[in-house]
């Protein structure tokens, strides 16, 4: 009996080890994204893919105030929630803002969403088939080939003013990333 309950013991704390890794462990990355997506610090430089156009390098995003979400896969329901709620909630913000949305679904699996979604004021971009922005910023999570579940405010010169790293499930704080943004603009607004 007394075995029984020290093999229960053991058996858990080898459970609560694996679930306890954490994400950047599974990435096989150097550095992990809190060290690289840090306020402050310039957005990393990627390619990625957008439905019927050439590939979108983030330096080419410079410009523009910018809020990206980060999504593992769109059609799954929390991923839908994110997506949704930037593109309905946002109070105007997507009139001056680029509001993107980047996953590991093809840049036509990202299209088809937002047509069945009816989103049309969001720019979808794909992070396959090369992850290189998954792998720049430290969020892909390698053998799952998904992204770890991020939002991040850029000003227009791609330098990170706010970013929310979501450790399990559930959302990023939207609201919060909203009002970074907002703030910018203001703030842009105000330089003239």
């Amino acid at each position: 009996m007394k075995n029984l309950r020290v093999g229960r013991v053991l058996l858990g704390i080898s459970l609560l080890g694996i679930i306890m890794i954490p994400v950047e462990g599974f990435s096989g990355n150097v550095n992990s994204s809190a060290d690289i997506l840090v306020v402050g610090k310039p957005l990393p430089e990627a390619k990625l893919k957008a439905y019927g156009v050439a590939d979108v390098d983030l330096k080419s995003l410079k410009g523009k105030i910018k809020i990206i979400s980060v999504v593992p896969q769109l059609n799954t329901p929390v991923c839908d929630k994110q997506t949704h709620r930037l593109s309905e909630t946002n109070n105007g913000l997507d009139e001056h803002v680029d509001i993107i949305t980047v996953s590991t679904n093809s840049s036509e699996g990202q299209y088809q969403f937002s047509k069945k979604s009816n989103i049309h004021n969001l720019i979808f971009l794909s992070d396959i088939p090369n992850y290189e922005f998954g792998k720049n910023t430290g969020l892909l999570i390698e053998g799952m080939n998904v992204l770890r579940r991020t939002i991040i405010v850029a000003d227009k010169e791609n330098i990170i003013r706010y970013v929310d790293f979501v450790p399990g499930g559930g959302l990023p704080n939207i609201d919060k990333a909203l009002q970074a943004a907002s703030d910018l603009l203001s703030l842009s607004k105000a330089k003239g």
